[in-house]
């Protein structure tokens, strides 16, 4: 087995979400540390924050995997008297690096999307908003796909909630409606109801959407569940495994753990 530092195992991790695929805008990559010190263990994660960066160092991890960037918004000042300085503070005193890997990582094939496809068992996936591609290959937003069997909605929201892990969905839509074909996007979809709609969604499967976009898709008939953004934490098991099989062909000594810090913002009573 081969030692490894973190420009080799970003590196491969490129080879199969490339920074190409993000969004415009989108910032990913590195955003705290540097790859070129060894790296024996990496931690896969939701969120950073600082109780995912006190796991990491408690852990042995010298380098994170993140899908949402910790740093999204330009920063003025490192303030170490607040939870964002803090966290960097500690990535630096205990030379921890973190990479971020957001929208090219939604695009990926087998990145977030196709994870929560996977999870819910739909087949002959289809995208929802292609973004880039060339001839036969095609790379985009939001898939769209078969469920073995049709299901109304209500009981299809209860199908959410279990195979998503989620302790509530909220829906919009007519209960008894039956749904088969079914739009999954992780994260923010509020701007694509229109493309699951022409994707031909029953139903579209989406997070954190606003009061006048559920009016919206209930006047075009597109049924809607949110079961919240967090449901994107299927990419710390998704990733995990991924790159451990990758490194694991390429013969790098390197182990993925999964985090468990639960980064769910929001109780549900």
């Amino acid at each position: 087995m081969k030692n490894v530092n973190g420009h080799e195992i970003i590196r491969l991790f490129e080879e199969w979400s490339p920074k190409k695929f993000a969004m415009e805008g989108d910032p990913v990559g590195l955003h705290i540390g540097q790859l070129n010190r060894p790296v024996d263990t990496v931690l896969v994660t939701l969120d950073v924050n600082e109780a995912v960066v006190d796991e990491a160092i408690e852990r042995g991890a010298t380098l994170i995997i993140a899908h949402h960037p910790p740093l999204f918004r330009p920063v003025k000042h490192i303030l170490t008297d607040t939870p964002q300085g803090r966290m960097i503070e500690k990535c630096i005193k205990n030379d921890l690096s973190v990479y971020a890997a957001h929208t090219n990582l939604d695009i990926a094939s087998g990145g977030v999307n196709d994870l929560l496809a996977s999870r819910l068992g739909l087949t002959q996936l289809k995208l929802i908003e292609r973004t880039s591609g060339e001839s036969e290959q095609e790379y985009g937003l939001g898939r769209v796909g078969l469920l073995s069997s049709s299901m109304t909605l209500e009981q299809f929201a209860g199908f959410v909630k279990e195979k998503l892990e989620v302790p509530a969905v909220r829906m919009v839509g007519d209960k008894d409606r039956l749904i088969q074909k079914v739009g999954v996007l992780g994260g923010d979809g509020n701007k694509y109801i229109y493309a699951a709609k022409r994707a031909g969604a029953d139903v579209f499967v989406t997070g954190d959407l606003y009061y006048h976009v559920a009016q919206d898709a209930e006047a075009i008939d597109l049924c809607v569940v949110d079961p919240g953004h967090n449901v994107e934490k299927v990419m710390i098991q998704g990733v995990a495994e991924h790159m451990t099989a990758l490194c694991e062909e390429h013969l790098y000594n390197v182990t993925f753990i999964q985090s468990r810090i639960n980064t769910e913002p929001f109780t549900f009573i």
